[in-house]
């Protein structure tokens, strides 16, 4: 048997790899999404990867019950509207500005927290609530209100439903099997987001994703690696790992998003973006140091 802090280690290393997956994500989807629509690339991409972890783990798939699928459907639907959110985001700002607005996410974890489990936040969360308020200002209203995209505003409520993502999984995790719920919330989010592509009759052309080897490729990318394996890592992970410093350890793809927008991508390293990105990163560090201060 592998005792607590080495399954803690194991999970933490689980949750920094997909952090590392998801870091070029940003990328891929921004690549992705000017030739596929926002509804069709969520819906094929999570639904490809649902059923690729549903074909590698059979043996625990063929046992699903209707309670492993219903304690599925609220992270499945959080999935649904985060991925969206984010990949409409990602029609109008920088694959950069994406990555440091969705790794905010970790300001709101706390007061979620307090909302769910009645534990209230360490003072730092707060400190650090208005310090994210600050980097967002440099990050999208420092050149005038003028300057805001529907796209920051996308990518601030991709932020508070992977957050709410985030506290769902901690909250249903001990009463689903990890592989089960990674499956099962990729297969709901994308039915979900094909049934809206029906209904609202969006066009997609399919060949385009077997013409072009760039798109091919980066959506092949986002559905394995993005979708399957990193959900995968994560779900199974979170279970040995508190909530908060899953936050933190998840915002590394803020960093690594950025880096490979920058490198990939031509995303410019203006004044505001540095300076807003920094404040941003900090209050993350400063909220979780805060929270890691007391017991979990």
């Amino acid at each position: 048997m592998i005792d607590k802090n080495k399954r803690e280690r194991l999970g933490e290393l689980g949750i920094f790899l997909t952090a590392l997956i998801w870091g070029y994500s940003f990328v891929a989807v921004k690549v992705v999404v000017e030739k596929v629509p926002p509804f069709y690339l969520v819906g094929f991409r999570n639904l490809i990867g649902g059923l690729f972890l549903a074909l590698v783990f059979f043996k625990y798939f063929k046992r699903t019950k209707l309670k492993d699928i219903l304690l599925s459907l609220p992270v499945g639907i959080a999935l649904f509207l985060g991925f969206f959110l984010q990949t409409m985001g990602s029609q109008f700002i920088t694959a950069s500005k994406v990555a440091f607005f969705t790794g905010s996410n970790v300001i709101f974890v706390p007061f979620l927290v307090w909302i769910i489990y009645k534990k209230r936040p360490h003072i730092s969360s707060f400190v650090a609530a208005i310090i994210t308020i600050i980097g967002l200002y440099f990050l999208t209203l420092a050149n005038g209100l003028n300057e805001v995209k529907i796209g920051d505003l996308f990518a601030l409520l991709c932020a508070v439903v992977f957050a709410i993502h985030l506290v769902l999984i901690d909250a249903i995790i001990e009463y689903v099997n990890g592989i089960l719920m990674a499956i099962w919330q990729l297969i709901i989010a994308g039915i979900i987001s094909l049934a809206f592509a029906l209904m609202t009759k969006t066009h997609v052309n399919t060949e385009i994703l077997l013409k072009e080897t760039e798109i091919t490729i980066s959506f092949l990318y986002l559905a394995i690696g993005g979708s399957g394996l990193a959900y995968l890592l994560q779900t199974v992970s979170q279970k040995y790992v508190s909530v908060n410093k899953t936050s933190i350890l998840l915002n590394m793809e803020a960093f690594l998003g950025a880096l490979c927008g920058v490198i990939f991508m031509g995303d410019k390293l203006t004044f505001n973006f540095v300076f807003g990105g920094i404040l941003v990163i900090s209050a993350i560090f400063i909220c979780e140091l805060g929270n890691n201060s007391k017991p979990n």
